[in-house]
């Protein structure tokens, strides 16, 4: 009896040990390809720009307090319906990976002017693709902004802008979260795209599936590097996605460290 009672004792100690070990190895290994700087201090600034059309775009910059070098910078374009608050968190953590970092509202969403039809915003190419062209002028003039090294991370509209941005504007590299094939076509104004660079992301319940079916459509027409995620076990769409699988994240900030 007594033996049986040291057997399982000894068994019970020995998983927990293991489990022990594979989130000392987890953390130890995401701490070491993504070094947060604790020792960085965040400023940010409210700003407007305008657009080549006339709309005033309102925006955030995150920054580092200090910096003794140009930094590459991340354009966030948020999901229809919602507006740049919707990378809050996320800004903080790009700007602790030493990048420049602008979110702001496509015009007809948050602070940003109004728009006749929201709906029409989503695959006309003579409207949100300007927003985005003033943001990446913006950064261009921007103080300590490397403008050869800009990139987007993009949600639903906000990823098919980001596919836009790679093809049509002088944009190094791009995230494109629950995007849809016809509306990036629809908002490059032309069918035929020149996609390079891209990581997209899916969750493989959104849309019964058609958004990972859309997002390997665009994958087969990007030219390398690209990488494609399915999220599985999840309905989530645009940054909904962090929530279900916050590993994604570290995804993102790897694939811009690899090509930004």
């Amino acid at each position: 009896m007594l033996n049986k009672i040291k057997n399982n004792l000894f068994g019970e100690l020995k998983v927990t040990v293991f489990y022990l070990f594979v989130f000392l190895f987890c953390f130890t290994t995401l701490n070491t390809i993504f070094p947060v700087q604790d020792n960085i201090k965040i400023v940010k600034e409210k700003i407007i720009f305008t657009t080549d059309d006339g709309f005033n775009i309102s925006a955030i910059i995150g920054k580092p307090e200090e910096i003794d070098d140009d930094l590459p910078a991340i354009i966030l374009i948020h999901q229809g319906g919602s507006d740049k608050s919707e990378w809050n968190s996320f800004i903080d953590q790009l700007v602790k990976q030493n990048y420049i970092v602008l979110a702001y509202d496509v015009r007809g969403h948050g602070e940003s002017d109004k728009v006749s039809n929201v709906y029409a915003l989503f695959n006309d190419p003579n409207q949100a693709p300007h927003d985005l062209f003033a943001a990446v002028e913006y950064l261009n003039e921007y103080d300590n902004v490397d403008s050869d090294r800009i990139g987007i991370v993009g949600a639903s509209i906000g990823a098919n802008l980001a596919c836009v941005g790679i093809s049509k504007m002088d944009i190094k590299t791009a995230v494109a979260i629950s995007g849809k094939t016809t509306a990036v076509e629809n908002l490059n104004g032309v069918k035929e795209l020149n996609l390079k660079s891209i990581f997209y992301i899916a969750a493989d319940g959104d849309q019964n599936g058609k958004r990972v079916e859309w997002a390997k459509e665009l994958y087969e027409r990007t030219e390398p590097p690209r990488k494609m995620e399915t999220v599985v076990n999840s309905s989530a769409h645009g940054v909904s996605i962090f929530k279900d699988n916050p590993q994604v994240k570290n995804e993102i900030i790897k694939w811009l460290k690899d090509t930004l």
